[in-house]
């Protein structure tokens, strides 16, 4: 009989093999994602799971059908990609879908890329789907003429045409490819009417192009609730649209900094005129260069309109010599500034450089009146400003 406070010895590999089914069962019980997937037509294929450019795995299509079962540590977005091994990799479905541990069938069109059905008891893809929904009744016959036209130009037939032919077809295209993006924010907004309140809306614009529509999107913005503007997609769009805003027309054009080719801190008030154009440009770049030459002879046609016109050019180089060679070699007589600090330039963010060459008009108040306006359109939009002003 062991003596009080005497240690005692327990022979543990005796439950050794019931902590193991312990463990098994604990195992089993654990939640997970169990995705069916069906896609008809598909008789030998693969689904990938990723998550931003991570695969998180890879499963095998069988006669239509896949299925994944796998915890989520981290409910959240996730994209599928659907190949079907018949077709070529243009032919692939990509769509995104909403997971956390429960239940999906995933089933996707025949043929089609339009977003599939996804049954969830997932409050947040349910969201998302209704999203598609109404995307697919507003835009559902454009995108499969954008579809149709991607795997016609990935095909043979198109590859043997002439250059002419492809370079036509690949404008046509482009041409509905932007169409598609100009009724993207009012898909949005028919969607926030229909669903107010919703989780997903800053998610969606975060994949969208804000930059090409500020004003809607900002409007779009401004409905959102306070919980959905503080998640993370909508912080990100936030802060894109806050400087995106400020370059709308009607607004005080962002400061610009840097000094002259006389290395004086550059005055934007020394500027007088009652349109100025800036433009932000790079020695390296052969269009700069080119359109330095029409700046210097002919952009403005009228000259009533060139005597209440100037022009400031804004360099992206990094090397004080190779910016001062450039301009005196295509003799450059209008306002040059630099900061030497290359993409890190706050000139690049606060006026939201994408690509040099750029060019913006502003009023003799440095308001904005035409934000990345194309060279070619100058000489317009200055006339019919003047005309007004």
């Amino acid at each position: 009989m062991p003596i009080f406070g005497a240690p005692i010895t327990i022979n543990i590999m005796r439950y050794y093999p019931l902590l193991s089914i312990a463990l098994l069962l604990s195992a089993c019980n654990a939640p997970k994602a169990d995705l069916t997937f069906k896609a008809p037509g598909i008789k030998s294929g693969t689904i990938q799971l990723r998550r931003g450019n991570d695969i998180l795995l890879t499963k095998e299509i069988k006669d239509g059908s896949a299925a994944i079962n796998k915890p989520i540590d981290t409910p959240g977005y996730y994209n599928v990609t659907v190949i079907d091994d018949a077709k070529t990799l243009s032919a692939k479905n990509n769509f995104e879908v909403y997971l956390e541990n429960g239940s999906y069938t995933i089933e996707s069109k025949e043929g089609s890329k339009a977003y599939p059905v996804v049954l969830s008891g997932s409050k947040t893809q349910q969201q998302l789907s209704d999203y598609y929904k109404v995307a697919d009744e507003m835009a559902g016959s454009l995108d499969h003429t954008i579809d149709s036209l991607l795997n016609y130009l990935d095909s043979r037939e198109v590859r043997s045409l002439g250059k002419k032919e492809r370079s036509a077809l690949i404008v046509k295209t482009r041409g509905y490819q932007i169409e598609r993006r100009k009724i993207e924010p009012g898909i949005l907004e028919a969607y926030l009417k229909k669903y107010p309140g919703n989780a997903v809306a800053p998610h969606i614009m975060a994949q969208q192009y804000v930059d090409e529509y500020p004003a809607e999107y900002n409007a779009l913005l401004n409905k959102l609730s306070a919980e959905a503007k503080n998640t993370p997609d909508g912080q990100t769009v936030t802060d894109k649209l806050s400087l995106l805003v400020k370059l709308l027309p009607g607004s005080v054009a962002p400061d610009i900094t840097g000094v002259t080719l006389a290395g004086k801190p550059f005055d934007k008030r020394s500027v007088k005129a009652k349109v100025i154009l800036v433009e932000f440009w790079v020695s390296k770049s052969e269009l700069s260069q080119q359109n330095h030459a029409k700046m210097l002879n002919s952009l403005i046609l009228g000259d009533n309109d060139r005597k209440q016109f100037a022009m400031v050019s804004v360099s992206t180089d990094t090397d004080e010599k190779v910016w001062k060679s450039a301009v005196q070699k295509s003799n450059l007589n209008w306002p040059q500034v630099a900061d030497l600090k290359g993409d890190s330039s706050p000139n690049v963010a606060n006026w939201k450089i994408k690509a040099v060459p750029s060019y913006f008009l502003v009023d003799g108040s440095w308001h904005i009146l035409k934000a990345n306006i194309d060279i070619i359109d100058v000489d317009q939009e200055v006339h019919d400003y003047l005309k007004t002003h």
